[in-house]
């Protein structure tokens, strides 16, 4: 035999013994990882009631897949500085020898139901005319009556200066419907009695986190959904807004329940959310879990009637039917926070609504990306309203409830995995900023060519410099207007 004939003879053997030793541990975790699978989707599949054996995968990949979302899935719930917020705070609730000042008045009797109770945070020493803050709970549509978990960061948000309203809305078994008319009667509630608990009813802001961002989205288009239905039914009767004529009809259905509307809100503050069901089933059906996620509960195997909960599809279809929408209908402003590398509901779906927002010319639209966190959930981050993380998001909800003129300008540095860098090191160069009318880390709409006179743009620079924190914050009044304002994008 010649020299590399005995080499590969030599690879060949190696494999061989490293395979004998791994074939042990292979077979426990192959089945350990399929358990895991089968039972995952006896607990999570509707389609499991009624015959688990015809519902279980079997093909490796399929399983693979599955296992891989889960495991990622797992990440974003407890990745970045998650677990270390949650221990500094039980730390601090154990070793604390006063208890923490609770100013929220609770139970509070919203609708005719006995489950229709809220809890109103009171900030201390306001002089009237405060923002109001509604912030509609749940990661998924199925939890959203635990408002519970919402509390600290409620009474964070009020000691900063803003009453904040806690809703418990649906329930056991509540659909998508149930649950917005919950919130509706919430909403309405805070309109009628803002002004005699000292709050500015032209001040109404919704926050939302998940599927709460996704719910606070669909009930700012409620306005000029019954506007455009109203003008619409009078030139042709059952004039259709939506592609299909199933999903529109269920979006009519909606509309009736909500009976009373008497304005649109001043603000939305969206975190993580999801604005496109029918990408958001093509994204899991690539990860073999779409008859296993959050999505599917909520709005069933058949996507017929996706369109109908979407947002994102609602603005575009309102916009491409309508000659005209006067922007005053939809919410003032919007502020979208996303973590880049959230896997669950990606950052694309907050970038599609981004943009529809930009289209119909709102007046003012932000976004902002954490570049390096997966998940951003704002109950665990103010958890901790010392900690980086908090700080920032905080100074975000400010700028997004100030009233129309204030200076909206944030403040701080960038965000990354709770670490933040007050000041540049000593002798490292000027931060540089790209222009307030393009948009930076890949947010969909194009940018137009930079002025010789203004100074160079760092937007395509950003994408691919992974070591850089990064900060984005993007004006949709300066993408319309192209002016030459500088976008708040910090490099450090």
């Amino acid at each position: 035999m010649s020299k590399w004939s005995w080499r590969g003879a030599a690879w060949y053997a190696m494999a061989v013994c490293a395979g004998a030793v791994l074939l042990p541990f292979a077979v426990p975790l192959t089945a350990t990882v399929y358990a895991i699978v089968w039972v995952y989707t006896w607990t999570h599949d509707p389609r499991a009631r009624g015959g688990l054996v015809q519902v279980l995968p079997l093909h490796p990949r399929r399983v693979f897949r599955c296992i891989r979302a889960l495991w990622a899935g797992m990440l974003d719930g407890l990745g970045g500085p998650t677990l270390a917020i949650i221990v500094s705070y039980v730390a601090a609730k154990l070793t604390r020898s006063t208890r923490a000042q609770d100013t929220a008045v609770r139970d509070i009797k919203y609708g005719p139901q006995a489950k229709h109770r809220l809890d109103l945070f009171v900030p201390l020493g306001h002089d009237g005319h405060v923002p109001v803050v509604v912030i509609l709970p749940g990661y998924r549509w199925s939890k959203t009556k635990r408002a519970r978990m919402y509390r600290p960061m409620a009474q964070t948000l009020c000691g900063d200066g803003m009453f904040v309203v806690l809703p418990r809305v649906g329930g056991a078994g509540a659909s998508v419907e149930d649950i917005m008319g919950d919130f509706h009667l919430a909403v309405q509630w805070v309109f009628d009695n803002a002004a005699q608990f000292g709050g500015d009813p032209r001040r109404v802001h919704l926050l939302g986190y998940g599927a709460g961002a996704h719910l606070c989205a669909m009930y700012s288009l409620v306005v000029p959904l019954k506007t455009w239905y109203a003008q619409a039914d009078r030139v042709a009767p059952n004039a259709q807004l939506l592609s299909t004529r199933r999903a529109d009809q269920r979006l009519r259905a909606w509309l009736k329940r909500i009976r009373r509307v008497q304005r649109p809100v001043a603000g939305l503050i969206l975190v993580s959310g999801v604005f496109d069901i029918a990408s958001q089933r093509a994204y899991e059906a690539e990860r073999c879990i779409e008859n296993l996620s959050a999505t599917c509960t909520a709005f069933g195997v058949l996507p017929d009637a996706d369109e109908a909960w979407s947002p994102a599809a609602i603005v575009r279809c309102l916009r491409r039917r309508s000659a005209f929408i006067p922007a005053e209908l939809f919410a003032a402003s919007a502020l979208l926070i996303h973590g880049k590398r959230d896997s669950t509901f990606v950052l694309q779906q907050s970038q599609r609504l981004f943009r529809e927002l930009c289209e119909i010319d709102v007046p003012d639209v932000n976004m902002k990306i954490y570049a390096n966190l997966r998940r951003v959930d704002p109950a665990i981050a103010l958890l901790a309203p010392a900690s980086a993380l908090a700080q920032s998001l905080l100074e975000d909800i400010r700028s997004s409830v100030a009233p129309p003129g204030a200076d909206r300008a944030v403040y701080g540095n960038s965000i990354t995995d709770g670490d933040a860098s007050p000041d540049p090191p000593v002798g490292s160069p000027p931060q540089r900023n790209g222009h307030g009318d393009g948009l930076a880390h890949g947010a969909g709409l194009p940018t137009p060519a930079p002025d010789s006179s203004s100074p160079p743009s760092e937007s395509n620079g950003l994408e691919n410099a992974g070591d850089l924190k990064k900060q984005v914050r993007v004006s949709a009044r300066d993408y319309f207007s192209q002016r030459r304002t500088k976008s708040m994008i910090a490099a450090s």
